[in-house]
């Protein structure tokens, strides 16, 4: 069984507790080894990069930028008086419904589970009854005619014919 490339990150990064255990594997499988060498490679080519400065911020776009008569993290006036007043708004709205709300709690029965489970089961036999009632419309009755196999056959090559050469044509007009 060979190592996993998380194994062997851990063993470089010295993170793994099974350090010995990987060693002696590495000793022994010239396929792991080759694999961590690849990997040593790997990671000292990529600290030997060069750092590049980024040609613009990115982060710019994201961040709140001050205006010039706002500070940065403060909304405009307006924005906040309009924040304010629908809070109010809804406030007093909340204040003067309540006590026609409170009139009609009294008034507003709610069942019990016992009823709404037995409701509910006579919703469903009814629909069951409704489906055990409905009917398919029944279809009106097509003659038959005779028709021999020969004739059957001819036909089905004749039309096949004229499809295979109308297709043929149109092909041959595109060209």
């Amino acid at each position: 069984m060979h190592l996993t490339e998380e194994q062997l990150n851990e063993y470089l990064d010295n993170e793994s507790a099974e350090r010995v255990q990987i060693e002696s594997h590495l000793s022994a499988c010239d396929e792991c080894a080759a694999r961590l060498t690849a990997l040593q490679t790997l990671f000292a080519e990529i600290e030997s990069l060069p750092e590049l400065e980024l040609t613009h911020s990115i982060a710019a776009r994201f961040t709140l930028r001050a205006t010039p008569s706002l500070p940065v993290g403060q909304l405009p006036t307006w924005l906040t008086l309009t924040a304010t007043l629908q809070a109010a708004l809804a406030l007093i709205t909340v204040i003067l419904a309540a006590p026609f709300i409170a009139e009609l709690l009294p008034a507003i029965e709610t069942p019990s589970l016992t009823e709404l489970f037995l409701q509910l089961q006579s919703q469903w036999t009814a629909w069951l009854d409704l489906l055990a009632a409905f009917q398919l419309p029944t279809l009106p009755e097509i003659p038959v005619f005779e028709i021999s196999s020969l004739v059957l056959t001819l036909t089905l090559a004749g039309v096949s014919t004229l499809w295979l050469v109308g297709n043929g044509l149109l092909l041959r007009n595109q060209r």
